[in-house]
């Protein structure tokens, strides 16, 4: 979300502080926890990993080519450069884009997929109330274009020779408030029908990559994979292993 000459300048403010990076690592896979601990030689660890797992609708349809998760939609575009025409992997947005979501994460997808030359609609199953992406994010998104279908929720993605040609949503209305305290979303029956698409990105949340937890014995973690900590101080149920942020 950031600039990039921002990210650069926080990069060469740690390194002039004396902190390491070491790049190309996935911890799980090319080393363990244990490994840094017992082989390595360090007294603790802090894991910052974020939740990088994309969720997903199971709806019909969303493996046509065309649909993506918006972690690679967004990985892809910053990360691997496919805005250039010239890059090892290109994204298209084609002429109409949908994406599926109302936070932070939905909103920068909106707008990545408009700077790639889409008219772009985002799909939510609130209202604009119940977004919960900050306000000046769906502002942004306004600015630049992005069309809101709230109330709304998608029931199939459609598909021909195996691309997305369209996506099939429900109209909602907001029944008695859920255990979170917001209004249920329930569907309208009769009310279907088929926004013409040439991309859906479905950016309906993440949960923590599960490589950590199960490779790290004795590490406990909630059913839905973020890690258990003490509140006071950020320990996990392994001593000398701390965590923060998303996961």
């Amino acid at each position: 979300r950031l600039p990039k000459s921002i990210v650069q300048k926080e990069i060469d403010g740690l390194k002039a502080l004396g902190v390491k990076l070491e790049t190309n690592t996935v911890v799980g896979k090319t080393i363990s926890i244990d490994e840094l601990m017992n082989e390595e030689g360090f007294e603790s660890v802090f894991i910052g990993s974020g939740a990088g797992l994309p969720r997903f609708m199971n709806i019909p349809g969303e493996n046509l080519s065309g649909a993506y998760s918006a972690n690679e939609f967004l990985t892809r575009i910053n990360l691997m450069k496919a805005y250039k025409p010239d890059g090892t992997t290109p994204v298209k947005a084609g002429k109409k884009a949908v994406i599926v979501g109302g936070g932070n994460v939905a909103m920068d997808a909106a707008r990545c997929a408009k700077r790639l030359g889409a008219d772009v609609t985002v799909v939510y199953r609130r209202t604009e109330k119940e977004l919960p992406a900050r306000a000046e994010e769906v502002e942004h998104a306004k600015e630049e274009g992005v069309i809101f279908k709230l109330l709304n929720n998608p029931v199939a993605i459609h598909g021909e020779d195996g691309w997305v040609k369209g996506i099939e949503v429900v109209e909602q209305q907001l029944g008695e408030p859920d255990a979170s305290g917001r209004r249920r979303p329930e569907p309208i029956e009769g009310s279907n029908y088929v926004i013409d698409v040439e991309t859906v990105v479905i950016a309906i949340g993440q949960s923590p990559n599960p490589l950590i937890r199960q490779t790290t014995e004795g590490l406990e973690t909630q059913k839905w994979g973020g890690i258990i900590v003490e509140e006071e101080t950020n320990e996990t149920t392994r001593k000398n292993v701390y965590a923060g942020g998303d996961v």
